[in-house]
C-alpha cells in the first residue's frame, strides 16, 4: 500500500538532493578549474620572468640569472627546471637537471611567440607540468642606440630561442583531490541532512491530517458529534474538513430519513396486517357467524388492495431513485395532460386550464412526465375543496426554451411554511394518526425524484387563504 509520507518525503529529498549535489558538483568543477589555471598562471608568469632575463646585443646574448635568489633551481627540494636553446642548440639550463640521469627536458615544435602547457614526468620521476615557449630575446633601448640601429631592423638578424620551464604539479593534484573529498563528503552528509530533515518536516506537517483522521474515527450515526472542527487546521485542510462535514450531515440526513421512513414503512404495512390478522382470528372462532362469513372475502381484498398500493408505491419510489438513464422522446404535452385530468377527475371537478400552444409538444420521458403530472393532478384534486377549482397554467418560461407548469389549488387542510419543506418527504403525512386508507405519503415524494431525473426543476410555494401552488420549470 502506498504512502503519501515516503513519497513525499522520497521525492522531496530526492529533488532537493540533485540540486545540492548539481550545485556542489558544479562548484567543485569551478573550484578546480580556477585552481588549475592558478597554477598554469604562476608557471606562465615563472616562464616571463626568466624571459625578461635574456637581453640580446650584436655581440653576444646574456642570461643574467643567479641561483640565489632561485633557489629552486639549484637545490633538491622541490627542483623545479628550465632549459633554454639557442638555434637549435642548448643554450641554458638549471643546475637541478645535472642531478639526475634524465637531464633533458622535452623540445616541443610550436610556432613563434606561441606557447604550450603540457603534462610530463620530471626528471626525478615526479608528475609535472610543462611550459614551452619559443620567442625572441629583447634588446635593451641604449643598445640599438649605441649600434643605431633599429628594433625592427634588429629583430631581422635575431635568432630563436626556446624556453621550457617545468614543475611538480603533485602539490596541486593533492589539493584537487581534497577538494572533490571535500565535496564528496559533504555532498553525503548533505543527501543524509535532506533525508532526515525532509523526513520530520513532512511528517510534522501531517501530524494534522492523522488528527483529522482520530477526529472522524470518532464520528458515527448514533454519536453527539456532527462535524469537525476546522478550527485549529492548516488552511489547505480547511476545504476538505468543510467537504467532509457536509458528506456528514447529508449522511446524517440520510439516517435519519430512512429511520423515519423504515418507521412509517413498518407502520404503514402493520395496519392492513394487524386487520387481516384479526378479521382471520374472528372468522376462525366464529365460523357459524354469517355475516362475518358475506363479508369475509371482501374485507379481506380491500385489506390486500391497500397492501398492494403501499407497496407499488414504495416500488415506484425506488424505482424514480435508480441511476439509470431514463430515455426521452417527443412528447405531446396538451394530449397527454387532458387524458391524465379525465382519468383522474372522476367526480367531474371544475379544472381551469390556461395552455400556451408553443408548449405542445416537449422532449421527455414520457413514463416519468406522465407519473409526474398524474400525481401533481391527483393531489391537487385530493387535498382541495369540491367547490373550489383547480388552476394549470402551461406557458414559455422568460422567453426561452423552457416550459412552466403550475397547478394550484385552495387546500382542505390548514399548512405552514414549516410543513412545505416536509412536503417531499416520503410517507410524510399531516395527519399524525395516518386516518386515511388511500394516501401513504409517497405522492410527492416521487414526484419530486422524477423530476430529478428529467432535468426539471420543482417548487411549492403557499399563499393566503391556503392557496397551494406547485412549480415545474422543464
Amino acid at each position: 500500500m502506498s504512502s503519501i509520507k515516503k513519497k513525499l518525503s522520497r521525492y522531496i529529498s530526492i529533488s532537493i538532493s540533485i540540486l545540492l549535489v548539481s550545485i556542489f558538483l558544479i562548484t567543485d568543477i569551478s573550484v578546480d578549474t580556477w585552481i588549475s589555471n592558478e597554477f598554469d598562471r604562476a608557471m606562465i608568469n615563472k616562464a616571463g620572468l626568466l624571459e625578461t632575463l635574456i637581453s640580446e646585443s650584436p655581440d653576444e646574448v646574456d642570461f643574467d640569472f643567479a641561483d640565489e635568489f632561485m633557489p629552486e633551481f639549484s637545490g633538491i627540494n622541490s627542483p623545479e627546471y628550465f632549459q633554454l636553446w639557442r638555434d637549435n642548440k642548448v643554450f641554458e639550463r638549471s643546475k637541478t637537471l645535472n642531478l639526475f640521469t634524465n637531464n633533458k627536458l622535452p623540445k616541443l615544435d610550436i610556432a613563434l611567440n606561441e606557447s604550450s602547457i603540457t603534462n610530463i614526468t620530471l626528471p626525478d620521476g615526479r608528475s609535472g607540468r610543462m611550459y614551452f615557449t619559443k620567442f625572441k630575446p629583447q634588446v635593451d633601448s641604449a643598445v640599438r642606440e649605441e649600434y643605431d640601429i633599429t628594433k625592427e631592423e634588429f629583430a631581422k638578424t635575431q635568432k630563436l630561442m626556446e624556453l621550457a620551464y617545468a614543475t611538480s604539479n603533485e602539490g596541486l593534484n593533492q589539493i584537487l583531490w581534497f577538494v572533490d573529498i571535500i565535496f564528496i563528503f559533504t555532498s553525503i552528509i548533505a543527501v543524509v541532512a535532506v533525508r532526515i530533515i525532509v523526513f520530520n518536516v513532512v511528517e510534522r506537517g501531517l501530524k494534522p491530517l492523522d488528527k483529522l483522521n482520530t477526529e472522524l474515527k470518532q464520528i458515527n450515526f448514533n454519536s453527539e458529534v456532527s462535524e469537525i472542527s476546522t478550527s485549529n487546521l492548516p488552511e489547505e485542510l480547511i476545504a476538505i474538513a468543510e467537504g467532509i462535514n457536509h458528506f456528514i450531515n447529508e449522511n446524517k440526513t440520510l439516517y435519519s430519513r430512512e429511520k423515519r421512513i423504515t418507521s412509517d414503512i413498518a407502520h404503514e404495512l402493520k395496519t392492513p396486517i394487524t386487520e387481516l390478522l384479526n378479521l382471520t382470528e374472528v372468522s376462525i372462532k366464529f365460523p357459524n357467524e354469517k355475516q362475518l362469513t358475506e363479508n369475509f372475502k371482501s374485507d379481506v381484498l380491500a385489506i390486500t388492495e391497500r397492501l398492494r398500493n403501499i407497496v407499488n408505491g414504495i416500488l415506484l419510489l425506488q424505482k424514480s431513485t435508480c441511476q439509470s438513464e431514463l430515455e426521452k422522446k417527443e412528447v405531446n404535452f396538451y394530449t397527454l395532460l387532458n387524458s391524465i385530468i379525465k382519468s383522474e377527475n372522476k367526480t367531474n371537478r371544475d379544472v381551469i386550464i390556461n395552455f400556451n400552444n408553443q408548449c405542445k409538444n416537449i422532449k421527455t420521458n414520457e413514463f416519468a412526465f406522465t407519473t409526474v403530472l398524474t400525481n401533481l393532478v391527483n393531489n391537487a384534486l385530493y387535498y382541495s375543496s369540491d367547490i373550489t377549482p383547480v388552476v394549470i397554467v402551461v406557458e414559455p418560461y422568460s422567453n426561452t426554451k423552457k416550459i412552466i407548469f403550475k397547478i394550484s389549488n385552495i387546500s382542505r387542510f390548514e399548512y405552514s411554511e414549516d410543513d412545505l419543506d416536509l412536503f417531499f418527504e416520503p410517507l410524510w403525512q399531516k395527519d399524525s394518526s395516518r386516518t386515511s386508507e388511500e394516501r401513504y405519503g409517497l405522492g410527492l415524494a416521487i414526484v419530486q425524484s422524477y423530476s430529478e431525473k428529467i432535468g426539471a426543476s420543482l417548487t411549492v410555494a403557499i399563499e393566503p387563504d391556503q392557496k397551494i401552488t406547485f412549480t415545474i420549470i422543464l
